[in-house]
């Protein structure tokens, strides 16, 4: 019988092979000539085909209010923070590696702690 700490550390372990195989698989896609502009389209249309009913049946008793104000702040989070990201998540790996971007995906933990020190926004235990 496996552990929960060991189920984590294997869960853990294929998350990492498969952000490895995502770099590779948009690496191939990037070099036969699909537009990194229109990939991250066809990635968020395919992501909400996908998400939005498993949130609406999941959430349905729960679902707050939506308003115009929160309609707004959803399409600004949705512009900003992942179609910018995605850009230039493909901008960068058309122009390097995906060992390269893999190196700098798992460098973020450390940044983001750095930044938080920083600022003097580290939650203390």
């Amino acid at each position: 019988m496996v552990s929960e700490r060991a189920k984590l550390h294997i869960a853990l372990t294929f998350l990492q092979f498969c952000h490895a195989g995502n770099h590779i698989f948009l690496r191939i896609a990037l070099n036969t000539g699909v537009s990194k502009l229109v990939f991250p389209v066809y990635r968020n249309i395919t992501a909400f085909i996908l998400l939005a009913p498993l949130a609406y049946f999941t959430e349905k008793k729960d679902r707050p209010q939506i308003t115009s104000y929160c309609l707004i702040q959803f399409f600004l989070l949705g512009l900003v923070g992942i179609t910018m990201k995605e850009g230039f998540y493909l901008l960068g790996l058309d122009n390097t590696s995906p060992t390269f971007a893999s190196a700098m995906q798992n460098s973020v933990p450390a940044l983001t702690f750095l930044m938080a020190v920083i600022l003097r926004q580290a939650i203390t235990l």
